[in-house]
């Protein structure tokens, strides 16, 4: 079955490149660091494996984990359709330890061929990682893969949410 025209693939081809606009990356590292000591998430959205876009969500109250509500997820990917964009991957921070993923993000991931970021805010200088989901029998992990930070095309639309889902 052939995927929604809203539910991007950047990963569908193992080691796919994915790029992302710099003005995105100083936005959600900004809302991020904001939201410290809790952890901030946002779903990523734009075109093909290129990140020009994104809907924050809302902070958890709980500063080692984050989580949204049904309702919450599913505004924000009406968002995203409404807009014309794709979604192509999440990213939430690690306000107290590195990007790397935890046990809990491998078991709670659901969507193999959009990309994983973390954003590790526990030393000085934040830390970007990306992952791909590896499916390997019936179990999978995620691998480490490289991004590429790029200026934003002049035709680009940044579609950067201005308001967070709502909780219910």
């Amino acid at each position: 079955m052939k995927n929604p025209a809203w539910l991007g693939d950047p990963f569908a081809i193992k080691n796919n490149k994915i790029f992302l606009t710099k003005k995105v990356a100083k936005r959600l590292l900004a809302e991020a660091q904001e939201a410290f000591p809790y952890e901030y998430s946002a779903l990523l959205a734009g075109h093909g494996a290129t990140i020009t876009a994104y809907v924050p969500m809302p902070n958890s109250p709980d500063k080692h984990v984050f989580a949204w509500d049904g309702a919450t997820f599913l505004q924000a990917l009406q968002h995203i359709r409404k807009n014309n964009i794709q979604w192509l991957g999440v990213l939430h921070t690690h306000p107290h330890t590195p990007p790397i993923p935890s046990a809990r993000d491998i078991a709670g991931w659901h969507y193999p061929t959009l990309s994983y970021w973390i954003v590790g805010l526990a030393s000085a200088q934040p830390a970007w990682r990306v992952y791909q989901w590896v499916q390997d029998g019936n179990s999978g992990s995620f691998e480490a893969r490289d991004y590429t930070l790029i200026e934003a095309a002049c035709d680009d639309e940044e579609t950067t949410g201005s308001s967070p889902p709502k909780n219910s």
